[in-house]
């Protein structure tokens, strides 16, 4: 009997043994589909469990996530294991030059048009910005982009995991903080793709700085819809820690960003970047 049970348990590991090497081959040659046919100025992040914690600013409020007091201040902070199947995203935050090419392809126009393209002239964005990132454009109007273009906005989870990889780093290029490797405290935003020093693991660009990023995590806390946006941005509001969050931002920090009315839902500082499913 001893011997037929050891007879058993050998076959049992082999048999696992092979079928996790047949899996991990499975999904080795599907992500090498995936990048034979990754669209052009997007990155594959492959699939899997994703170590995703977040903090965000205590006056944010109104939360049931965790408070954490220590020397850096109140924060809250939530966490969870999640699993992420493979997706595209954008290499860089969506330009100028790109939503202009889909306005004037579909003849876009917002329903409430307050501060829409706030800084654009007789639809035409300023001379030498054609490849700084749109600003002044809502959730709604950056999902209508993302429409037009096949693809949507990223989740939250999706957003961090390009920005931030497997590894928990702080930063999109590691875990030291480094003001040469993003647009982080100027007078302006920048061309996409000016830090390349700055990539993230899977190769993406401005994860950090020149503008936050809207996601695609519309909510309610009872009082008020918000989103979440990531990435920081190029201003950095100094003299109180009342103001809104910019600046340096890490790949595990998130701002609240209330949605009250069509013309404050624009910012000259928010941007967004797009992602698509490989199948």
């Amino acid at each position: 009997m001893r011997y037929v049970l050891i007879a058993f348990m050998l076959f049992t590991t082999f048999a696992v043994q092979e079928t996790t090497a047949r899996v991990k081959g499975e999904l080795k040659k599907k992500e090498l589909d995936y990048r034979q046919q990754q669209p052009k100025d997007m990155v594959l992040v492959p699939p899997g469990y994703f170590n995703y914690q977040v903090e965000y600013r205590w006056r944010t409020g109104l939360t049931l996530d965790s408070v954490i007091s220590d020397e850096f201040g109140h924060r809250y902070r939530y966490s969870q294991s999640v699993f992420i199947p493979s997706y595209y995203i954008d290499k860089t935050e969506v330009t100028n030059a790109q939503y202009k090419e889909f306005v004037d392809a579909t003849g876009y126009k917002p329903k409430w048009p307050d501060n829409f393209l706030e800084y654009w002239e007789n639809g035409n964005y300023p001379e030498g910005k054609a490849n700084h990132p749109v600003v002044w454009v809502s959730i709604k109007d950056a999902q209508a982009y993302c429409e037009y273009s096949g693809k949507r906005l990223p989740t939250e989870q999706e957003w961090q995991k390009a920005a931030q990889g497997d590894d928990g780093r702080d930063w999109p290029w590691g875990n030291i903080y480094d003001p040469e490797k993003a647009n982080m405290d100027s007078d302006d935003t920048k061309p996409v793709a000016s830090y390349t020093k700055g990539a993230s693991p899977y190769g993406c660009l401005d994860m950090t700085g020149n503008v936050w990023e809207w996601t695609n995590t519309l909510q309610t806390d009872g009082y008020h819809d918000f989103c979440w946006i990531r990435g920081g941005s190029y201003y950095f509001a100094k003299g109180s820690r009342w103001y809104m969050q910019g600046g340096p931002i890490t790949n595990y920090q998130r701002a609240k960003y209330w949605l009250m009315t069509p013309a404050l839902n624009r910012s000259g500082s928010i941007g967004f970047r797009c992602v698509k499913e490989t199948e």
